[in-house]
């Protein structure tokens, strides 16, 4: 039985050496993270970290840790069912004169936005769930990917009053 995806957000002070504290503590455990997303929160002087771990089994021991921490303010952790996730992408491939409608007719299918071309490659920018940005970039392989960026997953619980 594969476990329920699960992230960690935690909102912590905008201060330096904070994330490095968090990556620490994960590190020392030997914890693996699969993702890592952080940025300010609408208000400047916090930021908001979300974690997802490679094995979502450590998620409750992990959230127990990160409550020990100075400069974190909240943890909470939200199940695969909880939340609504995604993931951006920055994908550049290899194009020929030959090829190059079929990319774009593959982008257009995706909603995939256009973000920079050139005669040699196509640079294409995609939002959308974690199993969309796989297929997509499983789709582009055989242009020959020169280069991928991906954002990492950002989450957000779901509204619980449906």
């Amino acid at each position: 039985m594969i476990p329920e995806k699960s992230a960690i957000v935690v909102t912590v002070e905008n201060k330096t050496g904070v994330l490095n504290r968090i990556s620490s503590l994960l590190r020392r455990r030997n914890f693996n993270i699969d993702s890592l997303t952080v940025a300010r929160t609408e208000n400047s002087n916090f930021s908001r970290m979300t974690i997802v771990l490679e094995d979502p089994s450590y998620t409750e021991q992990v959230t127990k840790q990160l409550h020990k921490l100075i400069n974190v303010l909240k943890v909470s952790e939200l199940k695969e069912h909880e939340m609504v996730i995604h993931e951006s992408l920055f994908i550049k491939i290899h194009v020929t004169r030959s090829n190059r409608s079929e990319a774009l007719q593959f982008s257009q299918s995706f909603h995939a936005d256009i973000v920079d071309i050139s005669a040699e490659t196509v640079t294409f920018q995609l939002s959308t769930v974690p199993e969309r940005i796989e297929a997509f970039i499983e789709i582009l392989r055989p242009f020959g990917l020169k280069e991928l960026v991906r954002s990492g997953a950002m989450v957000i619980a779901r509204d619980s009053k449906k």
